[in-house]
């Protein structure tokens, strides 16, 4: 019998680069300690840090900031973290007698399935049926070994996305955004992002203790066939990490051998189907998953979830990932929001270094999962006295490369179809690369911008330079897609007209983007070239 607490499972890197299987209990131990997971896929590893963090929080929540304090300064020892998870060992089971692990409590019909159908990528059955899976073909994936199918099984039930009628998403719908802060060991990022214990009680009803109430496979299911719902006041806030919408049993009943489609081992006990059912816990209202930004639409009741895009994750997410977004209403992440509150500082201050913020999700249409961003962007500590301006200013950072990334993308599009209203929409792959190209000199600026701050000089050059270098990339991107080094089949005047009219729009004579920057009137006198860094100066600030 496998068991998620006691036995060995989760992959990890040590610091010296060794690879091994650790139980979760094992985290803290070893010679050389575990610095990252290595699971075989990249979603695997972002629901295997959002289980240890919810095991972390359910078993061990600090009681204060202090607590908080010791337990990262001193990691507990294996042995300690082992008797914390104890109670909690008969709730992890995958497979044997009584309840397992995210399956249904009582489920013995429903629609048969190939395992494959647990990864979040996989066609679905329209797809199917219609034979038209002409990128991603079914049967490449016929046989897994249990520890894969624990992992796509959470993987699946922590990012679900629609599976047609009365089939659940996820408590953060389909395709949520997960932002965790990171540290230098795998600790050190459990830790980093379990709340302290009056702050996560307040998520869900601490009244509600039965088993099934943190762990839903721990009893009957809530049902919703009649769409009745489970809101936070009904269960226990530690079901938040461990929420279970769908309605799925594994068949374990006719176990083959071989080796496992996903990570290559050899197992006797390889499962190829399980069988699902519509009308799993349906979760609506107030939830707050700590792990993820909320926004708040104009007429909406609650804040919603953050979900992926097709476009990636980049620096222009940083307004509601990593500070508040007052345009879109949107907040970051719980977690995120109380380590710049209360931890960052003890970071900086004591151990001379912050955290990286890893964001990770699924982009998802309806049933369809489109793609799997993931990156990481710095977290900069600023001191009380200046953050509210500092926030300010790195707004107008990001508003300003909105504003040239859009006037970038509408002159190349002048420029290739001229005034034709059948010219489509956006062009992507415009805006992915101006976002990407210009990412590096953006967390440059930050700290500069910081640094200037501090010693009260002048922002005026620091703002010209960022939009020196928002101005190079743009004017290189149009000349890559505006066709303008194809003379024989490009209309030269269009191009050209184009070329002027984006040289006008991200001037910092513009207006548009001398009040996004709140440059002066004339700004020439304090423009800096291109290649050069601002020279010091006093006077007017963002």
């Amino acid at each position: 019998m496998v068991n998620l607490i006691d036995d060995p499972w989760i992959p990890v890197v040590r610091r010296d680069g060794t690879r091994e299987t650790i139980a979760p209990w094992e985290i803290t131990g070893g010679t050389e300690p575990a610095i990252r997971l290595d699971a075989p896929r990249p979603d695997f590893n972002g629901a295997l840090i959002q289980f240890l963090i919810g095991l972390a929080q359910t078993a061990i929540p600090p009681g204060d900031n202090r607590d908080w304090r010791r337990r990262f300064k001193t990691p507990p020892p294996p042995d300690e973290l082992k008797a914390a998870f104890a109670p909690y060992v008969h709730a992890f089971n995958v497979d044997g007698k009584g309840p397992l692990f995210m399956q249904d409590y009582d489920l013995s019909e429903g629609a048969e399935n190939p395992v494959d159908r647990l990864l979040m990528e996989m066609p679905g059955e329209q797809t199917l049926k219609l034979n038209t899976d002409h990128f991603l073909k079914r049967g490449q994936v016929k046989r897994i070994c249990r520890i894969c199918c624990t992992m796509a099984l959470f993987t699946l039930q922590t990012n679900a996305p629609s599976g047609g009628r009365g089939h659940r998403t996820s408590l953060r719908g389909g395709g949520p955004l997960t932002t965790l802060v990171t540290g230098t060991t795998l600790w050190e990022t459990v830790w980093l992002n379990v709340l302290p214990r009056d702050v996560f009680e307040i998520l869900g009803n601490t009244a509600r203790t039965a088993d099934s109430d943190r762990f839903p496979w721990m009893g009957p299911t809530r049902t919703s066939t009649k769409n009745e719902v489970t809101a936070p006041t009904d269960v226990h806030p530690a079901q938040i990490f461990f929420s279970m919408p769908r309605r799925i049993r594994i068949d374990l009943d006719r176990p083959a051998s071989g080796e496992c489609d996903i990570c290559g081992c050899a197992s006797d006990a390889l499962i190829s189907r399980y069988i699902t059912k519509d009308g799993g816990v349906n979760y609506k209202g107030a939830w707050k998953h700590p792990l993820t930004p909320y926004y708040q639409p104009k007429n909406a009741e609650e804040p919603l979830p953050k979900h992926g895009q097709a476009d990636g994750i980049s620096y222009r997410n940083w307004l509601g990932f990593v500070q508040n977004d007052p345009e879109s209403r949107t907040q970051p992440a719980l977690t995120v929001q109380v380590f710049r509150n209360e931890r960052q500082r003890y970071l900086t201050d004591y151990l001379g270094r912050s955290a990286p913020l890893w964001a990770f999700g699924y982009k998802t249409d309806n049933m369809k999962a489109v793609c799997w961003n993931e990156s990481t962007m710095p977290l900069i500590h600023v001191d009380d006295g200046i953050r509210e301006r500092y926030e300010e200013g790195v707004a107008a950072l990001i508003k300003t490369a909105g504003l040239v990334a859009a006037s970038t993308r509408s002159c190349i599009k002048k420029a290739l179809f001229g005034d034709r209203k059948d010219a489509g929409g956006n062009i992507p792959e415009v805006d992915s690369r101006f976002w990407q190209e210009t990412e590096s000199e953006f967390y440059i600026t930050l700290e500069a911008l910081r640094e200037a701050m501090e010693r009260g000089e002048d922002m005026t050059p620091l703002k010209l330079q960022w939009l020196s270098s928002l101005s190079g990339e743009a004017t290189k991107l149009f000349e890559a897609y505006s066709q303008a080094d194809l003379i024989g089949v490009a209309d030269p005047r269009r191009i050209a007209l184009s070329r002027r009219m984006l040289r006008n729009y991200i001037s910092p004579r513009n207006k548009k983007i001398r009040d996004a920057l709140d440059l002066p009137k004339d700004p020439d006198d304090g423009e800096a070239k291109p290649g050069k860094r601002p020279a010091k100066a006093r006077g007017e600030h963002l």
